[in-house]
Parts: C-alpha cells; sequence; structure tokens
C-alpha cells in the first residue's frame, strides 16, 4: 500500500466551486449594472444557487479513469 493519494475529487471540487462562483459573481455585477440596487436576499439566493450548481456539476462531471 503506497502513501499516493489521489486528488481528483477536489481539483473537480475546486474546478466546480470557481465555475460557480464567478458566474454568481458575474451575474450580481450585471444585476446591479442593470437595476442599480441589490437587495440583500439576492446574495441569499446566490449562495444557494451556488451549492447547488458545485453539486449539479460534480454529477454531471465525467467519470475519471482511476490511477492504480
Amino acid at each position: 500500500m503506497s502513501g499516493d493519494t489521489d486528488w481528483t475529487p477536489l481539483h473537480d471540487l475546486l474546478e466546480a466551486v470557481i465555475a460557480v462562483t464567478l458566474l454568481g459573481i458575474t451575474v450580481a455585477i450585471l444585476y446591479r449594472l442593470i437595476i442599480g440596487e441589490v437587495p440583500w436576499t439576492f446574495f441569499v439566493g446566490e449562495v444557494v444557487g451556488l451549492g447547488m450548481g458545485v453539486s449539479l456539476l460534480m454529477v454531471a462531471s465525467p467519470r475519471r479513469p482511476r490511477r492504480r
């Protein structure tokens, strides 16, 4: 048994978090530019959307073959 750890799931999670966070920031900026004021409930929705988006990206991402 070797000490090699497969960090692939953590890399996938990090990529999903970054992608969904950037999307949320982009939507918040566009909302602010178009509407003017952003209510606090919008940010609550963004956090909920972040969780849902990350879970969907993790479930729908292609599986990589495991290294042995």
